[in-house]
């Protein structure tokens, strides 16, 4: 099975909530989503992270990010300082890039972490994931554009199918769409 999520921001001090959930602590939201995922993603899923991993050190953030299941890659976001620091072990992640395609459902799913308006084949029913805006509402039309942040899926990480689901009937991206393209 293939999953993803996005914004999880461990060890956020500040971060109470989760979309519409609001928590006691930072502590008790990280517990949360620590719950989600590893309650939807088994041992051998994979799972791509599209950004904001954590907000914590590196040794901390290796060793939470090795209790989560899944086989992970990671699209690098704008909160991921843990990288540079010499304590991360790098091996939690299978690799790490900016941008990425990938070929599965019978077309490709465009991944990175900011949501963009264009992109390579947007015109031919491609998808585009990302996290970034945490909003709860995860599709946007009229063109193919689907947030898998924690926000608009209450914590848990979202499979390939539920968003192929979600957005397989939108618009046919062949034809123009008045004030679209």
């Amino acid at each position: 099975m293939i999953y993803f999520t996005s914004d999880l921001h461990f060890f956020n001090r500040k971060a109470l909530s989760v979309g519409q959930r609001v928590f006691g602590s930072a502590q008790e939201r990280q517990e949360f989503l620590v719950w989600q995922w590893n309650s939807t993603v088994g041992p051998e899923d994979e799972i791509y992270l599209l950004g904001d991993s954590s907000d914590g050190k590196g040794e901390e953030t290796g060793r939470l990010l090795g209790s989560l299941n899944g086989r992970k890659y990671l699209l690098i976001g704008n909160n991921e300082r843990y990288l540079e620091d010499p304590a991360f072990d790098v091996s939690v992640f299978q690799w790490r890039r900016q941008y990425f395609e990938l070929k599965a459902m019978g077309t490709k799913f465009i991944l990175f972490h900011f949501p963009i308006e264009v992109w390579t084949g947007y015109k031919k029913e491609r998808v585009h994931l990302h996290g970034h805006l945490h909003r709860v509402k995860p599709v946007w039309e009229p063109i193919r554009r689907y947030e898998v942040g924690v926000d608009a899926h209450d914590g848990r990480p979202v499979s390939i199918e539920e968003i192929w689901e979600a957005v397989k009937d939108l618009h046919n991206m062949d034809r123009t769409v008045e004030g679209v393209w």
